[in-house]
């Protein structure tokens, strides 16, 4: 409980002048050629990255947007639901289990690797369910909220490992609205029966 709340407090002159111009014209083009090997060009977007996203200017709207990236493994729209650098997740310490070094500072770049793994070990086409009941939001400021819900993920994927098809829990967000867009700056799972839950596919996927 510390740890959430205070996960919570702390919720940028001898040629000629033709031959002399072509030379400075080919030499300013160097650096140009050198930036492929300086930066690691990112693919574009695939359309549907941009199509299933929706600018998410009210809570239920950021809560489509993350659903649907569960769903159809959208990694983009996954990663673009939380919020950067304030993000942090706060797992379920019996799924944590002996592994509590993982998920000491777990944020952004954790549920890329994570959510990744997943995505690059289901079969193209195929998608999961998510669905959440019993959602309740609790109100702390204009800009700020807290949402709870319990959840049910059905996963579909290739790892043979990895037994659980239905993953089931508590999920309780903190949402903040910045620049008229609300996203998740923190999350915390919790089982609700003695299957395993969220932070046991977030455990297993990031280390294979």
């Amino acid at each position: 409980m510390l740890h959430w709340q205070n996960t919570l407090a702390k919720i940028m002159a001898c040629w000629p002048r033709g031959r002399i111009a072509g030379f400075v014209f080919r030499l300013s083009l160097l650096p140009l050629l050198a930036l492929p090997a300086c930066f690691q060009l990112r693919e574009p977007e695939p359309a549907a990255t941009a199509s299933e996203w929706i600018q998410p200017t009210q809570i239920d709207i950021l809560l489509a947007n993350f659903t649907t990236a569960v769903q159809n493994l959208n990694v983009a729209n996954y990663e673009r639901s939380l919020s950067g650098p304030d993000y942090r997740f706060v797992p379920d310490p019996t799924s944590a289990g002996s592994s509590p070094a993982l998920f000491a500072n777990w944020s952004v770049p954790e549920e890329t690797t994570y959510f990744s793994s997943l995505r690059r070990r289901t079969a193209p086409g195929v998608t999961n369910s998510l669905t959440l009941t019993d959602r309740r939001d609790q109100l702390y400021t204009a800009d700020s909220v807290e949402v709870t819900a319990l959840y049910q993920l059905k996963v579909t994927q290739q790892d043979t490992a990895f037994h659980a098809g239905i993953l089931r829990g508590n999920m309780r967000l903190i949402l903040r609205r910045r620049n008229n867009e609300w996203r998740i700056i923190a999350w915390r799972d919790q089982r609700t029966t003695t299957g395993l839950c969220w932070t046991d596919l977030k455990k297993y996927f990031s280390s294979h």
